[in-house]
């Protein structure tokens, strides 16, 4: 496992002509072929994938697919070999997240780029306490890749299980030039409240992004 994660292909190869069993899980339930996709290279995952009984859409911690853990690493060589091999990339992890979230979540575009090419996942899916794909890449403050989904259809209007729209979770995050970009979009109120009452620039304040904060007020927040 440990192998695997640090992309020694030749030593995984090793261990397994020694007798290493592959079928075995970690304490969280992670077994070789997912620690091999979080770390992403690609001919260890292709050597795992040759190995009876590992299951490519086995889960793992958190209720997590390889595939999904390849998408949050941003490791897109390696989803699109396991999408090659069967992976369903219809399911969700334990906290309802799918691997759109995933891809949002880790902020590699190329990866997100072809998470949207398969088709097989709503822009505006609803994951973990109602968090949509833009929501997550706000909140991480990946800007690329919030543009990106604005201009494939991602609902800027919508707000997650506690009332927050997008530039909240943008402002939770703390990146500026995320909070810009969400700021030039027409369908976020810049004075909307959650479901504590607050605005982004009291969810900036409060998450310690004073700069922020003063950028809201500059452009009209009350």
């Amino acid at each position: 496992m440990w192998a695997a994660l640090w992309r020694h292909r030749d030593v995984v190869e090793l261990l397994v002509s020694r007798g290493a069993d592959v079928s075995l899980v970690d304490v969280y339930g992670n077994n070789i072929l997912h620690w091999a996709c979080m770390g992403g290279d690609r001919t260890t995952v292709e050597f795992v994938l040759s190995l009876d009984g590992v299951d490519v859409n086995s889960r793992g911690g958190v209720g997590r697919t390889p595939v999904m853990w390849a998408a949050w690493r941003g490791h897109r060589d390696v989803v699109e070999l396991l999408v090659s091999r069967g992976a369903d990339v219809s399911l969700v992890d334990g906290g309802g997240n799918n691997i759109l979230h995933l891809a949002c979540m880790g902020g590699d575009r190329k990866t997100v780029e072809f998470v949207l090419s398969l088709d097989a996942v709503d822009v505006n899916s609803r994951g973990g306490v109602g968090m949509t794909p833009v929501m997550w890449a706000a909140w991480r403050g990946h800007r690329d890749v919030v543009e990106l989904l604005v201009s494939r259809g991602a609902d800027v209007s919508l707000v997650d299980g506690g009332g927050n729209n997008i530039l909240h979770l943008a402002c939770m995050g703390g990146d500026r030039k995320t909070v810009e970009s969400v700021l030039s979009l027409d369908a976020v109120d810049v004075n909307a409240r959650n479901n504590f009452g607050e605005t982004a620039a009291d969810v900036a304040r409060g998450w310690g992004h004073r700069q922020l904060s003063d950028l809201l007020l500059s452009r009209g927040t009350q």
